[in-house]
């Protein structure tokens, strides 16, 4: 017995299954979101795209996510157009304002008369400084809603051919209206709209009772998202820069409304923005003519339909000052140019406020997909289901292995044999474990399967093992070291040929993954059960097996 625990191949088995305990022990293991808890989304990008490019925006992703603090964050790309982020969150309100992140591309523009002002690539720096007026405040009692309304601003820097385009599209851009020897000249100037997302190359297909709806709602304006008061519909469209089709109640197109979306389409707008009511006969229409149908849902009964559907924010009035009207500037060439700039919104709660900060701060940080935003889906698992998931994997681990050792048994009828398997198996589990604890690999529900996977690999190689051995005693005497060493090397060539093959099979899911990103932990965790067990716990079994049977022969 002291010769066997002495061996080399044995001697490294200890010392890995000591490693991997006190790694297991100190650092722990890392489980997965389908134990501890969490949600995994899965966005569906637009198109599909280069291998570099994907990657660019699962960097977006991961910044836009690491900006909320989020712990055990993990984003991957999945084939060619979906990208995965896990995140070990399960609080539905957070879920829901990080989905309405993921879900934003992210364009943000700033228009006046339909020409582009800047662009949320022409932002520098966003100030964060207090002192600078970032940061929520409150607005007092707002008329509509009878409650305490919260008010936010965020200080940004244009480069300087953004800052110097803006000043001059905005020169002049105000009408004196009055004149009072006590306040001054009074002026009416014109608005600049942010838009968000702002559905370019589309078509906007309005039903006109929405239509006329949205009018009056614009025109009433909405403090909550930021619409002054007297807001027309059709500067709202001409800002946006999107061709519009208001249609009445029926079913399909009119003739000459057909010929108007043809006109839309060939112009270059291949996209078909429509309120849910549209008809089917009429979304089948624009189908047939070539559009891609994007539906857009009510957001509340305050929210003009137009409004969210257009991706518009904000709208601000140009001031004197940045008109370069007070002081007054005659030459446009003379003009002050204007880099420092706030945005400004409203929210009826002090953490609607910051949340409604830090979304458009996060987007403006990080810049915008260079590709819009198809779908997401989302799969959340409670903490508490996590814990009870484990539970029942752990309970079926157990039965497995005792089932394993009970056909071990059956086999051998040999209780010195079967022993050496089991704890053979047991041995690898830990140390596969161990592995995964210091190189903090997260241990999902694949991740197990794969465990399982290797372990049954294992007991069919140790079987192999044990089968050439039992031949060797059968072929000559038990002491004749050269006949055991010869069937063991015939086994080890079948375990090497199988270990390979299993390992040339999984890396493709290891480095692609193909769009199947949750079988990676099981590619990985295979991979790692062949390769510990051709390297160190197969050649420590042969020596317990080799032990066993000679002492056998010898009592035979």
């Amino acid at each position: 017995m002291r010769e066997t625990l002495t061996n080399p191949k044995v001697l490294i088995l200890i010392v890995a299954i000591v490693l991997s305990l006190l790694s297991i022990v100190f650092i722990g293991i890392q489980f997965g979101i389908d134990f501890k808890g969490g949600t995994l989304f899965q966005v569906q990008l637009d198109e599909k795209v280069a291998p570099d490019k994907l990657e660019t925006i699962s960097g977006i992703v991961a910044e836009r996510l690491d900006a909320f603090g989020l712990k055990d964050l993990k984003v991957s790309s999945l084939g060619e157009d979906s990208i995965a982020a896990q995140i070990a969150e399960t609080d539905p309100q957070k879920i829901e304002q990080l989905e309405a992140l993921l879900k934003t591309q992210g364009k943000f523009e700033a228009t006046l008369d339909g020409n582009t002002l800047f662009e949320g690539s022409d932002i520098l720096n966003i100030s964060k400084n207090p002192a600078d007026g970032y940061g929520i405040s409150s607005q007092g009692i707002d008329p509509s809603t009878g409650r305490e309304a919260f008010g936010w601003q965020m200080p940004f820097l244009l480069n300087q051919t953004a800052a110097e385009r803006f000043s001059k599209m905005v020169f002049h851009r105000c009408s004196a209206v009055s004149y009072n020897v006590t306040t001054g000249t009074s002026y009416d100037c014109e608005k600049t709209f942010f838009f968000i997302d702002r559905p370019a190359g589309s078509v906007l297909i309005v039903p006109s009772g929405t239509y006329s709806n949205d009018s009056l709602l614009l025109a009433a304006g909405n403090t909550l998202q930021n619409i002054p008061a007297s807001t027309s519909i059709d500067l709202l469209l001409e800002n946006a820069a999107i061709p519009s089709l208001v249609v009445d109640t029926n079913s399909q197109f009119s003739d000459s409304e057909t010929e108007k979306l043809k006109e839309f389409f060939a112009a270059g707008n291949k996209k078909a923005v429509i309120h849910p009511s549209i008809s089917k006969g009429r979304r089948d229409k624009l189908t047939e003519l070539g559009f891609r149908v994007s539906e857009v849902g009510e957001a509340d009964g305050q929210t003009p339909w137009v409004w969210t559907a257009t991706g518009a924010r904000q709208i601000i009035s140009i001031t004197p000052g940045i008109a370069n009207l007070d002081p007054y500037v005659a030459d446009v060439q003379n003009a002050k140019i204007f880099s420092q700039l706030v945005i400004t919104g409203a929210s009826d709660t002090q953490e609607d406020a910051r949340r409604e900060l830090k979304s458009i701060t996060i987007l403006l940080e990080t810049g915008s997909l260079p590709i819009a935003i198809k779908s997401i889906s989302k799969e959340t698992i409670s903490p508490l289901l996590g814990k009870e998931f484990l539970r029942n994997v752990l309970l079926i681990g157990i039965l497995a292995l005792l089932a394993v050792a009970l056909v071990i048994f059956i086999r051998y009828r040999n209780l010195a044999l079967a022993l050496p398997i089991i704890a053979t198996c047991a041995s690898e589990i830990i140390i596969i474990l161990g592995f995964a604890s210091f190189f903090r690999i997260n241990m999902d529900l694949a991740s197990i399967a794969g465990v399982l996977a290797a372990i049954g690999t294992g007991v069919d190689h140790q079987i192999i093992i044990a089968d050439e051995l039992m031949k060797s005693g059968t072929a000559a005497s038990a002491t004749d070291s050269v006949s055991y060493s010869s069937r063991l090397k015939k086994a080890f060539f079948i375990i090497f040929a199988a270990a390979a093959t299993a390992i040339v099979t999984m890396i493709p899911l290891i480095l692609f993954s193909f769009g199947f990103g949750k079988l990676r932990g099981f590619a990985i965790m295979t991979v790692l059960g062949a390769l510990i067990g051709v390297l160190i716990t197969r050649r420590a079994f042969s020596v317990f097996a080799e032990s066993v049977l000679r002492k056998a022969e010898h009592k035979a």
